[in-house]
């Protein structure tokens, strides 16, 4: 086996002790920590799917009534319910912190994260600060062992993407890369060759780095009497279409067998068609009825013949699949315009692809020396882009916006760097990925630009425009 050498694609969004859920992983600052805090209209404990930890949401602000915060509750996350209590508070003999998010509507909270370990402060203050977008307060575990400019990772990095070319299986045939290797992407988006199974061929560890993976049960699963498990031709389809998953790295969290805590809401392996697991905004999704674009995805010549372009499912043959899909979907009783008001898919991806950055404030932007500033701790990638460049995504093809001026990173392993890195000299471990040789032009005087810095890909600590001096 070999690994081939490509140009470094960034790391994603960290999930550990954080969680894609830090967003909604801490909690209140009142009972714990001893403070006055407004009057509240209930709070709302649950356990958080990523970090699996216990968590308490309170709903401070005036704009929350018992009955929208009972419902807030109920779909708390990823449509998990957690336990609501009206005009209760979230109590705990030892906390991470609390999380305070103001909104214009009115809808405030506080969350708070119960812990003692010290090791998951940075974590929680991350989660707050960067998902959420609140003010964290450390709570006794963590006071005084934050960071006050945001310092690590608190949690797992993303593995960078990288090209495997191997020798296939014994008994299989040969493969369509160099010397009948079988090449193929460690990216979550990625596909090995039609026919073989993802696992065999890339790494599912490293994929899980990449996406936020929890177990959770299935939506459905099929009666024993469902008419469909005697249509040959149907389960036919059904067949063909597991293959086509089993050969993308979908699998390393919809595999009973391969993801290690279990399936990730649906799963192949389930009973009959093992369609009716998937949810009806998943199966929206896959359809293509529902938007991904934010996930990313590889062009069908770059993976194996699987296309994620059109449908949200990568397939060899997209006519094919949508064909399955949609009809799956009609039989639920939907029609293509049911699926108008789902969001897209992607969460904080979603947001981040969207966003249009302000003008910088104190601490960041550029000087007259040309030492670029950014506040929230230290990063892992910057970006100085066009004023009219889009916000960078995730690989293969949103993290790189076109308008990219300067792009440096570090590698996955290494530790992330502080603010007042001057524009065009990356130095230690920092590598230059924009331009890919040489220096970038020379910013232009009195014209304006986007600077970007990202704790990791998907996480951002600095968006802002600046005025080059």
């Amino acid at each position: 086996m070999r690994h081939v050498l490509v140009p470094a694609f960034a790391p994603f969004f960290l999930l550990a002790a954080a969680g894609l859920a830090g967003a909604c992983s801490s909690d209140d600052e009142p009972s714990a920590a001893g403070t006055e805090q407004a009057a509240s209209a209930g709070s709302c404990t649950s356990v958080n799917p990523f970090s699996k930890g216990e968590e308490c949401k309170e709903y401070t602000g005036a704009g929350w009534s018992l009955e929208t915060a009972a419902t807030d509750c109920a779909e708390y996350i990823l449509g998990a319910p957690g336990a609501f209590v009206a005009a209760g508070r979230c109590t705990y003999p030892e906390t991470l912190g609390t999380c305070t998010v103001t909104n214009d509507d009115r809808t405030d909270y506080v969350l708070v994260t119960p812990g003692s370990d010290p090791a998951a402060c940075e974590g929680a203050k991350m989660g707050c600060e960067v998902f959420a977008q609140g003010a964290f307060a450390p709570g006794p575990t963590c006071d005084g062992t934050v960071d006050p400019g945001g310092g690590g990772s608190g949690g797992e990095v993303f593995t960078q993407p990288y090209l495997v070319c191997k020798d296939p299986l014994p008994g299989e045939p040969a493969g369509k890369g160099p010397n009948g290797e079988v090449c193929t992407w460690t990216l979550i988006s990625a596909c090995t060759e039609e026919g073989r199974h993802y696992e065999d061929y890339a790494s599912c560890d490293d994929v899980r780095t990449q996406r936020p993976y929890y177990a959770t049960s299935p939506e459905g699963e099929t009666a024993a009497d469902d008419p469909r498990l005697a249509d040959a031709t149907y389960m036919a389809e059904v067949a063909w279409a597991r293959s086509q998953v089993e050969a993308s790295a979908c699998v390393c969290c919809h595999s009973e067998d391969l993801a290690p805590d279990g399936a990730s809401q649906w799963y192949l392996e389930s009973p009959g068609v093992w369609l009716d697991s998937v949810s009806d905004s998943g199966l929206a999704m896959m359809a293509g009825l529902a938007d991904s674009v934010a996930l990313g995805a590889f062009p069908a010549e770059d993976n194996n013949g699987f296309d994620r372009t059109a449908l949200g499912l990568p397939t060899t043959d997209v006519p094919r699949m949508r064909a399955l899909l949609l009809g799956e979907w009609a039989r639920r009783g939907f029609t293509p315009e049911d699926a108008a008001d789902i969001p897209p898919f992607g969460g904080p991806l979603v947001d981040q692809l969207a966003y249009v950055p302000g003008p910088c404030g104190e601490g960041q932007g550029i000087d007259a020396d040309g030492k670029l500033t950014w506040t929230g701790g230290s990063a892992r990638y910057l970006y100085v882009l066009e004023a009219d460049s889009k916000s960078p995504g995730v690989p293969p093809n949103l993290d790189v916006p076109t308008g990219t001026r300067w792009l440096v990173q570090v590698p996955t392993q290494s530790d992330p760097f502080a603010s007042g890195l001057a524009y065009g000299a990356p130095t230690g471990e920092l590598v230059q990925r924009v331009p890919a040789s040489g220096k970038p032009a020379p910013l232009t005087s009195g014209e304006t630009y986007s600077l970007y810095a990202l704790q990791d890909v998907g996480v951002p600590i600095t968006r802002c425009q600046f005025v080059a001096p």
